[in-house]
Order: C-alpha cells, then structure tokens, then sequence
C-alpha cells in the first residue's frame, strides 16, 4: 500500500504519497504530451496531469522548508537543472535530434525550482529583516535574466549571426535559468511563491493557491482569447484544472512518509527521454 493508514482508518496523505501520485500524474500528462501527434491518446490523460504541477510544488516546498541541509538541496536540483537544460538546448541546437516534425521535449521543471529556492532564500532574509539582502535575492533571477539580454545584445549580437547569438544564449541559461523560459514560467514561479509564503497558514496557502489558479489559468482565456467556448475550455485551456491539486493538499498529514529522496531525481529524467524516444520511433514508423 502506498497510502498510509492505521487501525482506526485512513489518516491522510504523507509527503511521500502526495509526491508519488504526482508522478503518477506527470506519466499520464507526458503520455499525452509526447504521443498527442497519435490522436489516439484522450486528452483525459493531460486533465489529469494538469495536478502535477502545484502537487510537485508543495511537496517541494515542504522538503526545502524541513531539509537539514538546504545547500546540499539546491546542488542536487541546480545540476539535475543543468543537465537537463543542456539537453534541450543542444535538442533545439540541432534539428537532427529533434522528431520528424520538429518536436523535442523541452520538460525541466528542475530549473524552475532553481530559480525558487533562489527567492524562498530571499523571503526567509526579508522574515529576519535583512531587506536589502532579502530583496535582493527574490529579484535576482529577473535582474541577471535582463542583464543576460543587454550583454548580448552589446557583445554578442553584433558579432555573431542570429543563429549562433541564439544558441550561445541556450548554453548560457542552461546554466543560469530565465524565470521567462522555464517550464511553466511566471505561473509557477507565483505558484511557488504563494505556497511557501502561507505554508504555515494552511487555510491561507490552499486559498491563495485556488484563486491565483483559476484567475489566472481562467482570466486569461476569456480576457486575450476570441472565440472563446465551454467546450474550448475543456480541449485547449485546461490548466485550470490545476486548481483539483488542493483536494490531495488538503489530504496531507504533515508527516514525510517514505524517504525515496533519488525516486524523482532519477525518475522525472529517465520517463521524459524513454517517451520522447519512443515518440520518435512511433512517428517514424507512422510518417
């Protein structure tokens, strides 16, 4: 059993459940995402994984908030960061190890949880009223992001053809990460913020995280998209569905559960390139 229960019944969902399920979720939204070309994959996997995502951010946030080493935390994620980042760039770099229609898989949710810790840093300073440190901190990957940009553009830009511009700056931030260019962007990077900031408010974390998901996965749709549908919000828009994550946050016990801390390190990157191999191979032998 993967769910913890005692003599008087269910009580509750460890760190180790929730994280687990996530997985479970995030394989079912891949399966989708890589094989959609099929059109034999219901779109039902990816509603499903659409609670991968805040699941995998609150169990993040509980293991950086309780780890005893926080050091030691950030070096495994900013070099699972790397290595992943450094795939994707050279997948973009040569169309060779991209799929027969262009697609490559550009999955590396590493990279935004970089960029996360950099700013939970930064709010843990801001509580001990080291502003100037603290804020620092939390616009760091933002001001480095554009100063990234006016160095190019000064030094590298006018040197280099566009394409090899494009792809020293590939290289670069697979290394130094873009809050605008990791996967899921400003909206799990808000995400993030908002859970770590009332975590030790449940009621405040589960009500931040629901508004903020459906006002932004909902409000935009009907804000920037014409024509907009029901029905479209069920096919093409269904992000909201994140919002579904606090039935499995409200189900946490607050206990860690099993400890299997390599489980998702080796997992998130093993699934993401067995699929997109498999992907290949199908389109090859369907095209």
């Amino acid at each position: 059993m993967i769910l913890e229960s005692n003599k008087k019944g269910f009580k509750g969902l460890t760190g180790f459940d929730i994280k687990f399920l996530a997985l479970v979720f995030m394989l079912l939204d891949h399966i989708h995402y890589f094989f959609q070309f099929t059109e034999k994959v219901p779109v039902l996997f990816s509603w499903i994984g659409r609670l991968a995502g805040g699941l995998f951010l609150f169990t993040m946030v509980e293991g950086y908030t309780h780890t005893s080493n926080k050091k030691k935390y950030f070096s495994r994620i900013y070099l699972m960061s790397v290595f992943m980042a450094i795939i994707k760039s050279l997948m973009e770099i040569f169309p060779a190890l991209q799929r027969g229609d262009g697609f490559y898989a550009e999955n590396s949710i590493f990279s935004t949880f970089v960029i996360l810790i950099i700013i939970f840093k930064g709010i843990d300073y801001i509580r001990g009223k080291n502003f100037i440190k603290g804020i620092g901190l939390v616009l760091s990957p933002f001001i480095i992001n554009y100063a990234i940009i006016f160095i190019f553009q000064l030094l590298v830009v006018p040197f280099f053809s566009m394409d090899m511009a494009n792809n020293i700056y590939l290289i670069v931030t697979s290394f130094i990460p873009s809050p605008f260019m990791v996967e899921g962007g400003l909206f799990l990077i808000i995400t993030g913020i908002l859970l770590y900031m009332f975590r030790e408010n449940r009621k405040l974390q589960f009500i931040s995280y629901g508004i903020f998901t459906l006002a932004w996965m909902i409000g935009i749709p009907l804000i920037f998209i014409r024509p907009i549908s029901l029905k479209l919000m069920f096919t093409n828009y269904y992000e909201w569905m994140s919002v579904f994550a606090l039935i499995f946050m409200f189900l946490y016990n607050g206990e860690k559960g099993k400890s299997m801390k390599k489980l998702f390190y080796i997992f998130y990157p093993a699934h993401v390139y067995i699929l997109y191999g498999l992907s290949i191979l199908l389109y090859n032998l369907i095209f």
